[in-house]
């Protein structure tokens, strides 16, 4: 698998190369990210109330995660037919419990989020 460039184009993006460099918080990072568009691949064909939605799941050692983009450009071609647009905090939310995320997988910015950091976030969130 090719490893692609990471050019930041969002605010968000640039908060991940923070991270990355040691400048920003992680857990930071992730309750921005919940305020944030985020841009989730789908097997199936997602209708305006979400039915259809199937995620793109990439197996990590003995862990599941859901491809997650952070901007529209970021998917590769041939990843997933469809796309869903959902708020982070939304995503995050409905995510089912024992699945990672994989935010912009196939770039150097590569970032995980395993299932016990999603739990912890979903709690925070519940919280705010």
């Amino acid at each position: 698998m090719t490893i692609l460039a990471f050019e930041p184009e969002t605010d968000i993006e640039r908060q991940i190369l923070n991270v990355q460099a040691g400048t920003y918080p992680a857990d930071a990072l992730m309750h921005d990210m919940a305020n944030s568009d985020l841009y989730i691949p789908s097997k199936g064909e997602v209708q305006e109330d979400g039915r259809g939605f199937v995620p793109e799941l990439l197996e990590r050692g003995d862990m599941a995660f859901v491809a997650v983009f952070s901007a529209l450009s970021r998917q590769p071609r041939g990843m997933a037919e469809y796309l869903l647009k959902a708020t982070g905090r939304a995503f995050f939310l409905r995510l089912p419990p024992g699945y990672g995320v994989i935010f912009n997988p196939g770039y150097d910015a590569e970032m995980l989020l395993p299932p016990d950091g999603v739990a912890i976030l979903k709690q925070d969130l519940r919280k705010a």
